[in-house]
């Protein structure tokens, strides 16, 4: 009777067992549950060896039991090394990059960020699955999960869930989304340095304030219609930025805790204190991004003549824009100058009814003048159009290529203590751009019709200007990590040391491992 409830509690003790297991994989929140039953399993399996412990031990003292025994005894050792292994290794993670130039482990800087990371982060990668920069983007995404846990990664496909990528806004492949709490941020250039950027960013409590100036006919963020900048303001929203409006009228100033201003295509003139406190706000190490179309009573001639700017008269005409099936008017910008706002950027950029942004080489001693964004060989500047009569004149006219939009920096005087940055960089590797940085810089365009509503997602125009608001605000300094280069080692061999790794590749060791294997096997048949 005792074997034949022993059997029965065997049997029941392994299938409880199972069914703990089972149980804890499917919800880990039966867990006590699943400890209870592996508590009563583990006691109806020792009352199961118990009561056959008189035939185990009589099975044992066989000479095929004992072999057979030892044989299992070595596997359930192995399995119990490898199964302690991987407990430790899920709790205590270790990584080791024997790479020549660690191309597989964050930089020092991106480590510290992580260390010091002390909220929650989300990471989306909108990435096809069969795209080539998959694996690559999954890597660097793991990397900073394995530095900090508070980074959790997801890789999305855009479009097998069409409806995830709608939510956040998605319109191209390998765009990274990163949340934490309220803010949200976009990359669409996935790099370590891009990554870690975004991640201070999010991380910051108090957001960077960018401010659109209104009361002279101004593009407005809050306009959806095709002449609005609300798409503009999206981007930023979703860049991090805190977005709103300044009328110079009403408040007499621009706010302390402004990180760029923008003043978006004025139509209308500026009045001799609005044009002071604009000043005033430069001089005390403002960002400006100013957006002028041609032909309008902006006057802001003498404003920019402070900083050795002269805008171009009438229109820039592009033949190539005809050719893609747009308007004589709307030129084409493929070229763009090195900087960091164009950095790069290979993308095409259309500007309708734009002018020409010039710089007085004269005041070079002043300012540091970088030019932005230039028209091809097949442009000019047109000083009278006429309707009908686009026609290049060389006695009047201007040959491309032409400036589009330039950025000026005005120079530190010498001797004079350098004012503090908003965010001083962490490694920038140059202490001329940490320096550059806290100096008041306008940013000049031809044309603020590339980033309305209407024209925003016009290949490159949405990007150029998200770019330049972001080098303004000195996102792009906040670290900057050099890229890994891999070095390329050829192994140079020999005709005779070729044939000599040849026959001991193929022939030697492969000869040796079967002449091996003969010579085992034939003393094992005389056992």
């Amino acid at each position: 009777m005792i074997q034949i409830v022993s059997k029965g509690a065997g049997w029941l003790g392994f299938l409880t067992a199972m069914a703990g297991f089972i149980a804890y994989e499917i919800n880990p929140d039966w867990k006590p549950y699943a400890t209870l039953a592996e508590g009563v399993a583990l006691s109806l399996l020792v009352f199961f060896f118990i009561a056959h412990f008189d035939a185990l031990k009589s099975f044992s003292t066989r000479r095929s039991t004992k072999l057979g025994l030892n044989s299992i005894l070595m596997v359930l050792i192995f399995i119990s090394i490898l199964g302690i292994l991987n407990f430790i290794s899920s709790r205590h993670r270790l990584r080791f990059d024997f790479s020549e130039t660690a191309s597989f482990s964050l930089a020092p800087q991106t480590v510290q960020v992580l260390k010091d990371l002390n909220r929650d982060v989300k990471i989306l990668a909108f990435v096809s699955e069969q795209g080539r920069t998959r694996s690559q983007i999954k890597d660097l995404l793991s990397s900073y999960s394995y530095h900090n846990p508070r980074i959790t990664t997801t890789l999305i496909d855009p479009d097998k869930k069409p409806s995830v990528a709608k939510q956040y806004g998605i319109t191209q492949y390998d765009t990274v989304v990163l949340e934490s709490g309220k803010q949200e941020t976009q990359i669409k250039t996935v790099s370590e340095q891009e990554l870690t950027n975004a991640i201070i960013r999010i991380s910051r409590d108090e957001l960077r304030k960018i401010l659109f100036l209104e009361d002279h006919g101004e593009h407005s963020p809050a306009d959806e219609e095709k002449t609005g900048y609300s798409r503009v303001k999206d981007s930023l929203q979703k860049q991090g930025f805190e977005i709103g409006s300044l009328s110079l009228l009403e408040e007499g100033r621009v706010p302390d805790r402004t990180t760029v201003l923008v003043i978006a295509g004025p139509q209308k003139g500026f009045l001799p204190k609005e044009k002071e406190a604009l000043a005033n706000y430069l001089s005390a190490h403002g960002k400006v991004l100013l957006l002028l179309d041609p032909d309008t009573q902006a006057g802001m001639d003498d404003f920019l003549s402070q900083w050795g700017i002269k805008m171009g008269k009438g229109l820039i005409i592009d033949t190539v824009s005809r050719l893609l099936g747009g308007d004589f008017t709307i030129p084409v910008v493929t070229n763009y100058p090195a900087h960091e706002i164009t950095q790069g950027f290979n993308l095409a950029t259309f500007f309708p009814v734009s002018q020409t942004v010039n710089f007085d080489q004269g005041r070079a001693v002043e300012f540091e003048y970088k030019p932005l964004a230039q028209t091809g060989e097949n442009s000019w500047s047109k000083t009278n159009p006429e309707a009908g009569r686009l026609n290049f004149n060389p006695a009047e006219d201007v040959r491309g290529p032409l400036t589009l939009a330039v950025a000026v920096t005005r120079k530190p005087k010498s001797g004079s203590p350098e004012p503090p940055a908003h965010d001083t960089p962490t490694d920038t590797g140059s202490t001329e751009a940490a320096s550059t940085a806290s100096q008041p810089t306008l940013v000049v365009f031809g044309d603020s019709d590339f980033a309305a509503n209407g024209s925003f997602n016009f290949s490159g125009n949405g990007d150029l200007f998200l770019n330049t608001v972001t080098w303004l605000a000195q996102e792009k300094g906040l670290i900057s990590i050099r890229p890994k280069e891999a070095h390329f080692t050829p192994l140079f061999l020999s005709r005779s040391q070729g044939k000599v790794l040849m026959y001991v590749s193929l022939l030697l060791l492969p000869s040796a491992v079967f002449i091996t294997g003969i010579v085992i096997w034939k003393r094992r048949r005389r056992l």
